[in-house]
This record gives C-alpha cells, sequence and structure tokens, in this order.
C-alpha cells in the first residue's frame, strides 16, 4: 500500500466531504500529515485547476507542507508550488495550474489580487497554526480575513497547537459546526517504578539531511543495541536502507527499525528518526529501558521536543568539527559554572542590568563569552611576551616590529591626528576592542595633528598591527606601522628621490660598483669619455679643498 493511499484511508474516518476540522497539534513536521490528509483525499486530479490552499505563518513552512505533499503523492502524483516568492509563482502560474498551493496571507492575496491565483476551484482550504499567523499583526491578520472571504464555499481546516481566545473566535466567524480532531495517545502512560528516564539528546538536522545523520549517528555512538522509532513508512524504509548499508542484516536484531511500537525487548538506545509528537510516543519507549535516548528533529521541533520532554533536553554534537569545538571550550563552561555557582555579583548584575532593556539575555551571555575569549587570547599573549622577554635586545635598545619605546614597549605610528577629530580616549578604545588586548598593556600616546604615536607592550606590536591596521575611526582609515618602519620607508623615499650623479646606483655607498680605472678615465653615462687633462668641471671626487690638501 502506497503512502498515499495510507493518507486516503486515514481521511475517509476523519471528515466526510465538505466538513471543516479543527486540529490541536504541536507545531512539528511530522504532525503536517495530521491534518494535510483530508485536504489531499479531497482533489480531484482530473478536475485541474488549484483545489488546495494551505495558509502559512512562513516561507519555511510552506517549504515543508511542500515537501510532505511531495512525499505522500509522489513526483507524478499531486504536484504544488510553494510561495516563498510571489513573482516567482506567479510565472508559474501563467504556465499551468497547480493543485496545491501553500504560503503566507500577504502573498496569496498578493496573487489573488494579480489574478494569478484563481480560487473558484479550491475545495480547502487549511490554516497552518493559525495562532502563529495571528500574532504576526493586523495586515497579516486582514490579508487573511480576505482570502476567507473569497472561499465561502471551501472547506476550513484549522490547525493550532492551541485554542486561544482568538482561535476560538475566529473558528467561530469562518469553521463554524466543525469537527475538533486532537492528537492520539495525550496521555503519557505510567512508567516502570524502577525506572528513570534518561535526559533526551537531540541532534538538529535538515530534513533531507536526516538520512548522513543516522549514519553519522550509528558510527559516533557505535551502540550494542538499539531501537530506530519511525512514525511513517517511507522514513521506516530510508532507516532500513542505512541499515543494509552499513552493514547491518536483516536478521540482526541488535539494531532495529520500527514505526511507533517499541515492544519489551531491551536496547541500550533509542533513536526517534522523526521526532515524537505525543507525551505517550516519547514515555512508551521506558517499555524498553535505554540507556540513552537520542531524537533528529529540525529546528523548528526542538521547542515542542523541550515541551514534551519537560525540560530534560540536551543538544547531542556529533563527532567532527563542533565536538572538536565543543571540547575547546569545556574550560569556558566551567569558568562560567564556577561563577553561576559562587553566585553572580551584585556590581555586575546591576552593570549589565540597563543593557536587558537594549538586548536579549542569551545575546549578553554571547557577549560575555566573547570578553572571555579575548581574555583568554590576551593571557596567551602575555605568556609568549614572557617567554621572549629573557631575549638579548639590539644593543641600540631598538624594539622588533617597532621603534624604541619604555622598557618592555613597543611604539607604534598611526596616520590619524587632532585634525581628524579624534582624542586619545578614541584611540584607546579602538586599541582594546580591535587589537583584543587590556588598557594596562597601552602605554604612552602621543597624539599629534597629523598622526599618533602609541606604545604598546612589545609582545602585542604585530598582534595589533594585524587586527587595527585598516580600522575605520571617525571616518578615517587608519594605517597602522612599527615607528622604525615608518623611519625605514622614509629613508628609502629620500633615497629614490636624490637627483642622479653621473648615471650610478643611488644605493649606499658600500654598495657602489667600484673600477680600478682612474676616475678620469671612466666613461660618462650617456655620452663620450672624458678628455685627458680633464674639463672646465670638476671630477666626481675632486675638489677644490682637496687639491689644496694635497698641494
Amino acid at each position: 500500500m502506497s503512502e498515499l493511499q495510507e493518507v486516503e484511508e486515514r481521511a475517509t474516518g476523519q471528515a466526510g466531504r465538505g466538513q471543516s476540522l479543527v486540529y490541536t497539534l504541536p507545531h512539528t513536521t511530522e504532525s503536517i500529515g495530521e491534518f494535510l490528509t483530508p485536504a489531499l483525499a479531497r482533489i480531484d486530479l482530473s478536475a485541474g485547476g488549484t483545489q488546495v490552499v494551505v495558509v502559512t505563518r512562513d516561507a519555511e513552512t510552506a517549504l515543508a507542507i511542500s515537501e510532505a505533499v511531495l512525499r505522500f503523492s509522489g513526483p507524478a502524483g499531486i504536484e504544488t508550488v510553494p510561495i516563498t516568492s510571489a513573482a516567482r509563482a506567479g510565472r508559474i502560474f501563467k504556465t499551468r495550474p497547480v493543485l496545491a498551493v501553500p504560503g503566507t496571507p500577504t502573498e496569496l492575496l498578493e496573487l489573488v489580487r494579480a489574478s494569478l491565483l484563481k480560487l473558484d476551484t479550491v475545495r480547502t482550504i487549511a490554516l497552518a497554526w493559525v495562532d502563529d499567523i495571528l500574532e504576526e499583526g493586523t495586515d497579516t491578520v486582514t490579508a487573511l480575513e480576505g482570502i476567507l472571504g473569497e472561499l465561502s464555499d471551501a472547506a476550513r481546516i484549522v490547525v493550532a497547537r492551541k485554542l486561544t481566545p482568538a482561535v476560538e473566535n475566529l473558528v467561530e466567524r469562518y469553521a463554524r459546526r466543525s469537527r475538533r480532531v486532537g492528537p492520539a495517545d495525550m496521555e503519557a502512560p505510567q512508567v516502570p517504578a524502577d525506572y528513570e528516564m534518561p535526559i533526551i539528546k537531540y541532534v538538529t538536522v535538515a530534513a533531507s539531511a536526516r538520512a548522513s545523520t543516522l549514519r553519522r549517528l550509528l558510527d559516533d555512538l557505535d551502540p550494542p543495541s538499539a531501537v530506530i522509532v519511525a512514525r511513517d513508512a517511507a522514513p521506516a524504509i530510508e532507516a532500513t536502507r542505512i541499515l543494509r548499508t552499513l552493514g547491518y542484516h536483516d536478521d540482526d536484531k541488535s539494531i532495529t527499525v520500527t514505526r511507533g511500537d517499541i515492544g519489551s525487548t531491551a536496547a541500550h538506545t533509542v533513536i526517534f528518526y522523526q521526532p515524537p509528537v505525543t507525551p505517550a510516543e516519547l514515555h512508551r519507549i521506558s517499555q524498553a529501558k535505554p540507556v540513552q535516548v537520542i531524537v533528529v528533529a529540525a529546528p523548528g521541533e526542538v521547542p515542542w521536543l523541550r515541551e514534551l520532554a519537560a525540560g530534560r533536553l540536551a543538544p547531542h554534537n556529533l563527532y567532527g568539527p563542533e565536538r572538536r569545538a565543543n571540547n575547546r571550550e569545556e574550560a569556558v563552561r566551567q569558568e562560567l559554572r564556577a561563577v553561576l555557582t559562587r553566585g553572580v555579583p551584585t556590581r555586575e548584575v546591576i552593570a549589565l542590568e540597563p543593557l536587558l532593556e537594549e538586548f536579549d539575555g542569551t545575546e549578553l551571555a554571547a557577549a560575555a563569552l566573547y570578553v572571555l575569549e579575548r581574555e583568554r587570547a590576551q593571557r596567551r599573549q602575555a605568556d609568549a611576551h614572557q617567554a621572549t622577554a629573557a631575549k638579548p635586545r639590539p644593543a641600540d635598545g631598538t624594539r622588533a616590529g617597532g621603534g624604541a619605546g619604555t622598557d618592555g614597549m613597543t611604539r607604534l605610528f598611526m596616520t590619524i591626528g587632532t585634525r581628524d577629530g579624534v582624542k586619545v580616549g578614541d584611540l584607546m578604545g579602538m586599541i582594546a576592542g580591535e587589537g583584543g588586548i587590556p588598557g594596562d598593556r597601552v602605554g604612552k600616546i602621543d597624539l599629534r595633528e597629523s598622526h599618533a604615536l602609541v606604545e604598546v607592550a612589545e609582545g602585542d606590536a604585530a598582534g595589533v598591527i594585524a587586527r587595527v591596521n585598516g580600522a575605520m575611526v571617525k571616518g578615517r582609515r587608519v594605517v597602522v606601522r612599527g615607528e622604525r618602519d615608518k623611519e625605514d620607508r622614509e629613508r628609502s623615499a629620500g633615497a629614490r628621490e636624490r637627483p642622479d650623479r653621473g648615471g650610478r646606483s643611488d644605493g649606499p655607498r658600500g654598495e657602489r660598483p667600484r673600477s680600478d680605472r682612474p676616475r678620469s678615465d671612466r666613461p660618462r653615462s650617456g655620452g663620450p669619455p672624458r678628455r685627458p687633462g680633464g674639463s672646465d668641471r670638476p671630477t666626481r671626487g675632486s675638489s677644490p679643498r682637496r687639491d689644496r690638501d694635497r698641494s
């Protein structure tokens, strides 16, 4: 039996033709099949035209519904076009009618007003999580009511996470005398007294990446025994194929795939290939008494999963870059735990409290983590500085990477000054923020009209140059380099600007080409050789004073 036939059979017992339905379902990808089944069952493939419209809160939900329709009916079945862009969908509708159309209220109404989406053939309109749609604001609600007003004869399917007063009001106005449908097994079964439910771990993935994630999970966990739970036929077949690809045989009972019924056989690990929708689905795993439970879920399914797990939920990081990063950050988490365990000091709470009016608590925590990471990097730089501080310094007292400064400091040259409107505090903030070093590692700041000389700790000079160079201050891009680098460049520039003396190289004296021939016999660049006896002009290297000295 195909999955579409299963859909039609389930729809037969839920509603007759034209009857309105109100579903109370969690906002998960797997819940889509629960309310989409009667809508798809009413489609007449031979009639043509748009027959199902699904109104969603956002484009992501529209895409999920389109994927579900494709999964149920197959490529040659019910054609659906998600309205992620009204312009793109409009071009498609000009070429052919589409049987099922999911999209947001504003974009659907825009297509209707442009006469690109015809509603006269629509048999069913579904509101996918109308409580979320009603939270979008007045414009969205007005567009939704405009669409419902155009579809007075179509059957209504209303889906909500919770039946709030706003939802009940909409049902009373547009889906009167509807049948109420809730998910089965909403009551959690009794957990055995000798078993404590483990913390539920979850892995967030896109729907298209479930198969590869299952393979990585089995490689990562390598459980001695496991049950893989799938709610629908297609995911169950996909999970079975993954097991065969990994070398598991059908007669190997240590790793099995089931569609909901876990049974009483003990298993070390339970993997939900599709997230549970009801408390009964989640708590039924207590029959197998697993050591660990892993759920493969899309990001939008995690909030409902957290509610089902009553807060006993934690992420599971697959081994890879994210796991390695997690291991590196363990020291950071330990520091944060230590502070939270001791109690956050009152001064820090008072200092951060005004920011809660501008930023979310999670954002503040992330910013604090960023500052902590920066401090750790500075400590590493300080250790490196101490390791190099004992090395012998040049006799002239200069520092590597910059000019001479006070003891242990390096002077940097910055192409910004008072005429650019900057102050010493601006430079200090730039060095601390962009350069990532604390203020006690910054020395004297000599701010002049066209430039500034800044002393920083010797070990920080290279990092400050790399990070601050090119930064913007007061609308001006700053160039930063070591002061000695600047002096060397100026010397080189001055040497290049000297006038040509006899066509010879203007390099350092010790590097000029020498000749054993007398100067008077050397050929001049660009002219004939000098005549014996010289000329009216004194030869290079001679002067009246030297002639007097010789005499």
